[in-house]
């Protein structure tokens, strides 16, 4: 983010000043500061180079960092001031016992806890730079890179010093909006059209809900990268049972030899001195035979280790094929995950369950997954779940009456309409369905057809697994699968 943007960041989140911290929670190196009265949250994204407010609940590893340790001592102290350093990168939180200083100026951000006694600490091991949170900088300064491409843009040419300084006036005095662009490929976030980008992907009516919507993206990814790196690993565990199989299949193939070589111990026990560990004898073949001895077993003793031998071995070639068929479907299930996490990884909250079945090499609890997203849509609550174990609490929550939602016949979210007792309109059954193609396996098709009933309807079969659900009424509706939130 650049200064301008940073200064509609902290318009945005100024209903905040005066609440009380409740919690703080770190995800990878991404803060969430959750305060009440009024409630609601900030971002502070070091490594996104990002401050802002948030409705995102991602889930938080259950022993938070020591740096996050050293925030959640703040906990029920008020935000008496969020301030700006002119319209440079650096924001400053203030609480009566320590400033947190969000510095998104050097190549990677960092976070700084400032208590009023005792020593500075960084998240990143940094220095504190001097930073004049008094000072009333020419907002020009606040034109970062990418901003001033958008005002040559405007112009049609590079801007002078007076007109760089007349289009951050501009800007300043516009009531921020969220528009989302791809840029390179790349989702870009502004608080005013970007014509220069071309049509925006998705429009918000709040900036920071634009830049909710790509760190979400951010986080997703994180996970589906977490999960495909235990797949891959899964995967390669497969292949090395796989391969060991293989040779235990040959060497159970030798089972007859080995018996062969019992029943001639038997056969020529007369003619095997006691005590030897080498005789040859007869084959019955006729051609003499070697044979290695335990001399401090009796020739009986050993024949009967080696009928032991064979038919242990004859049973590992018959249970060997089941064995390897159950290997080579888990390592199908594995391969189509991994290409569903690369091609999709939104999804990776609603195969989590079958990722860690599938990947666990001891048994233990899941990973933790993300909440379900709320929208608002014609006035209507919409929940969208975001892994199976958030589908299933969605079905439980549910009024009878709310309306229920899910892409036919794929993995995907199970999307909720609350409707208290009102009748859904079908802009907003259509806008819900289309979320609801969206969030599933069907992403990106023409035409997903998606069922849609009463919560009343929808049941969750005793020991099913997470997120799946019989219906006992339904109907259908066919919307475009490649229109996200």
């Amino acid at each position: 983010m650049e200064g301008i943007e940073l200064r509609k960041a902290l318009e945005e989140s100024r209903l905040f000043v005066g609440a009380r911290l409740s919690k703080v929670h770190q995800v990878g190196e991404v803060f969430f500061m959750r305060l009440f009265r009024p409630s609601g949250a900030l971002v502070l994204d070091p490594g996104g180079k990002a401050f802002h407010r948030t409705a995102l609940r991602p889930p938080a590893p259950p022993s938070p960092p020591p740096f996050c340790l050293r925030l959640r001592s703040l906990a029920g102290q008020p935000l008496l001031s969020l301030d700006q350093a002119g319209f440079d990168r650096v924001i400053r939180l203030r609480f009566p016992q320590a400033d947190l200083i969000l510095d998104l100026r050097p190549r990677q951000g960092d976070l700084f806890f400032v208590p009023r006694d005792g020593e500075t600490v960084s998240l990143r091991g940094g220095h504190l730079r001097a930073a004049d949170f008094a000072a009333s900088s020419d907002p020009s300064v606040g034109l970062g890179p990418a901003l001033r491409r958008a005002a040559a843009a405007h112009l049609g040419r590079a801007p002078r010093e007076e007109e760089s300084a007349s289009f951050a006036a501009s800007l300043l005095g516009r009531t921020p909006t969220g528009f989302v662009y791809d840029e390179n490929g790349r989702p870009l976030a502004s608080f005013f059209p970007r014509p220069d980008l071309g049509e925006p992907r998705l429009t918000f009516p709040a900036f920071w809900q634009a830049l909710d919507h790509l760190l979400d993206r951010r986080l997703g990814a994180e996970l589906a990268h977490g999960q495909l790196a235990r797949v891959e690993r899964a995967i390669g565990r497969r292949e090395r049972a796989l391969a060991a199989l293989a040779a235990a299949e040959a060497e159970a193939q030798g089972w007859p030899e080995v018996q062969g070589m019992a029943d001639l111990l038997l056969t020529r026990i007369a003619d095997i001195p006691r005590g030897a560990s080498a005789a040859t004898v007869e084959g019955f073949d006729g051609q003499p035979v070697t044979l290695s001895l335990n001399p401090a077993l009796s020739v009986a003793s050993q024949a009967t280790a080696l009928y032991a031998r064979a038919k242990k071995l004859r049973r590992r070639l018959e249970e060997i094929p089941i064995r390897r068929r159950a290997l080579e479907t888990e390592l199908q299930r594995l391969r189509d995950l991994q290409g569903l996490l690369t091609r999709q990884p939104d999804l990776a909250g609603y195969v989590e369950d079958e990722a860690h079945a599938l990947t666990a090499s001891s048994p233990g609890p899941a990973t933790t997954v993300p909440r379900p997203r709320v929208l608002t849509m014609g006035g209507f609550s919409v929940e969208i779940g975001r892994s199976g174990r958030e589908n299933d609490r969605l079905v439980r929550s549910a009024r009878a009456c709310d309306l229920w939602l899910h892409a036919r016949g794929v993995p995907g979210a199970h999307v909720v309409i609350h409707t208290d007792g009102r009748p859904v309109p079908r802009e907003v059954l259509v806008r819900a369905a289309e979320l609801a193609a969206w969030h599933s396996r069907a992403r990106g098709e023409r035409k997903v057809t998606v069922s849609y009933t009463e919560a009343r309807y929808v049941r969750k079969p005793k020991g099913a697994p997470a997120g799946m659900v019989t219906l006992l009424e339904e109907q259908v509706i066919v919307v475009s699968g490649d229109r996200g939130p």
